[in-house]
């Protein structure tokens, strides 16, 4: 993706208010109230980023009432922020048991669960999110990578498909969309379909990494080489954290060294060589 821990916070932030309905207390007696308090308090201060105080007031709202699922899954956001997944499935777990009906819920579980790479677990509840609100377009995303992440690769392009349907064109999960599904596509050695969504999301966003890259990688296999190192070169440029530079090293070895250009394609090679393997989200 563009930028994972972009995407992250933009999902944990949608919808962290909860709903008047969904903060109603399940009493009114001062506990409740209070707890109904410092929650609201934890919810602002978590839209102004200020996550330690926030953290300390969700804390408290959980002290008064352990039960409180708001504060159970703005905790669980928290935890994401901190990179404590293990704190933030247990108290989805815990939201979920109580509101299992909850479309947002399960969706965060499923996508906690996803992050921790753990595709069998995150599958029922992503599942469950989609049948719970069909317009879920994060869901659906989350749904399709999860397929692809298993194997199950008909049911991942059947998701992008519902997914893209789903999703605004000024949508930040777009582009990443398109480049996931192009991606998928193009290892299935469907090129022009691959090219097509590519082509979508350098449209929509011209200084995105990911897409440059794969537009490289698809010229390259067009036998397109000199406009392979171009959309190499460019995706050199720009800044990610999906796309390594390590990929792109690669693919520009191999295009200047179709070119003729040995020189040049021995320092990409040597760069290729030197750089630290790293995972890609």
């Amino acid at each position: 993706m563009k930028n994972f821990l972009a995407i992250l916070m933009v999902l944990l932030f949608c919808g962290a208010g909860a709903t008047r309905a969904q903060i109603k207390p399940a009493s009114v007696d001062s506990r409740a109230q209070a707890a109904l308090s410092e929650y609201r308090k934890a919810s602002a201060l978590f839209q102004q980023q200020q996550y330690e105080p926030a953290l300390a007031a969700v804390e408290e709202a959980l002290r008064l009432d352990a039960k409180f699922v708001p504060a159970l899954v703005l905790k669980a956001r928290l935890a994401m922020v901190a990179n404590r997944f293990d704190v933030a499935r247990l108290c989805l777990r815990q939201a979920v048991e109580i509101a299992p009906d909850s479309a947002e819920y399960q969706f965060l579980l499923g996508f906690e669960l996803y992050l921790e790479n753990d595709f069998i677990a995150a599958l029922p509840s992503l599942e469950k999110a989609a049948r719970l609100k069909p317009d879920h377009a994060e869901a659906q995303f989350y749904l399709a990578l999860t397929f692809e992440g298993l194997g199950r690769t008909d049911d991942a392009i059947n998701g992008y498909e519902r997914g893209l349907k789903l999703q605004r064109e000024r949508s930040p999960q777009l582009t990443d969309m398109l480049v996931a599904y192009g991606r998928l596509l193009f290892t299935l050695g469907r090129y022009d379909d691959s090219e097509k969504l590519i082509d979508r999301a350098l449209i929509a966003e011209p200084g995105l990494r990911d897409a440059q890259y794969e537009k490289g990688r698809l010229r390259f296999e067009r036998r397109d080489y000199a406009a392979a190192i171009k959309y190499g070169k460019r995706a050199l440029e720009l800044p990610g954290v999906g796309t390594t530079e390590r990929q792109i090293h690669y693919l520009l070895a191999r295009a200047y060294g179709q070119t003729g250009q040995k020189e040049l394609a021995e320092v990409h090679l040597a760069k290729f060589r030197a750089a630290p393997l790293t995972l890609r989200r």
